[in-house]
Parts: C-alpha cells; sequence; structure tokens
C-alpha cells in the first residue's frame, strides 16, 4: 500500500475545509469536487442538482469523465455516519490520486447549535473511515 502525498493531503484537508465553512451558517453543502489536473491545473466544480444524492452521483461522474487528465481528486458531499449508537451529520471527501492503488475517505461530524441563530460547528477531529479504491487507479 502506497502513502498517500502531501500534495493528495493538502487537496483532500482543503476540499473538508472549504465544505465545512459552506455549511457553517446552516445551509445544506451542494456536493463539489476539487481536482489537481496532470498539467498542475487546479479546480473547483459544485453540483447543484434537485436532491443532494444527485449532485454526489454528478461529482463521482465528473470524476470518471475527467480521469484522464487528472492527477488528484476530492470529492465532498453532506451525509450521517452513527457512532455508538448515535446518528451525526456528517461532512463526507473521498480523496485519491494517480498512481496509488487505494484512495480515502474522511467523515467530519458536525452539529448545529444557537437558540437563535443556528450555526454548524464540527465535532470531533476528521475521521479516516474507508480506503476505497482511488477512482484514478486503473
Amino acid at each position: 500500500m502506497s502513502e498517500n502525498s502531501v500534495e493528495m493531503n493538502d487537496l483532500m484537508f482543503a476540499a473538508l475545509d472549504h465544505a465545512i465553512a459552506s455549511i457553517e451558517n446552516a445551509e445544506p453543502l451542494v456536493p463539489f469536487t476539487m481536482t489537481i489536473s496532470k498539467a498542475g491545473d487546479k479546480k473547483l466544480a459544485r453540483f447543484a442538482l434537485e436532491m443532494l444524492e444527485q449532485g454526489l452521483e454528478a461529482a463521482q461522474a465528473h470524476i470518471q469523465n475527467e480521469k484522464e487528465n487528472l492527477k488528484i481528486y476530492a470529492i465532498a458531499w453532506d451525509g450521517f455516519i452513527t457512532i455508538e449508537g448515535k446518528k451525526w451529520d456528517s461532512i463526507f471527501v473521498e480523496a485519491g490520486e494517480l498512481g496509488t492503488e487505494q484512495g480515502v475517505i474522511l467523515s467530519q461530524r458536525y452539529e448545529k447549535k444557537g437558540l437563535f441563530k443556528r450555526k454548524n460547528f464540527p465535532a470531533g477531529n476528521p475521521a479516516l473511515i474507508e480506503r476505497p479504491t482511488s477512482k484514478l487507479h486503473t
């Protein structure tokens, strides 16, 4: 198993930070991708569709369609995770890079706080929850 590059880790945590900032005011997260092309170009693409699940599917399809040009990718979406019987809202980020077989899926739990002005706040630290096959692995 090869280790993730510093560049992939930087993109993965940049996507996580962007996702957390995007939901801070208790708004839903529009699924998005962050990519670095083989030429070094960085791009952010959002997938705002009628249902959030459709946005995630469109983000995954975008990576699949662009994979020949990509060096590193990250996909971010909002979902739920259950830990010790408690269901949490969570941001998920999947990332992978060319030349490595396994990608990474991180989860960052969050909770709504505030009596009058509701805001989302991270709960705990990001956690590695899965090592799927990278979407750039051939």
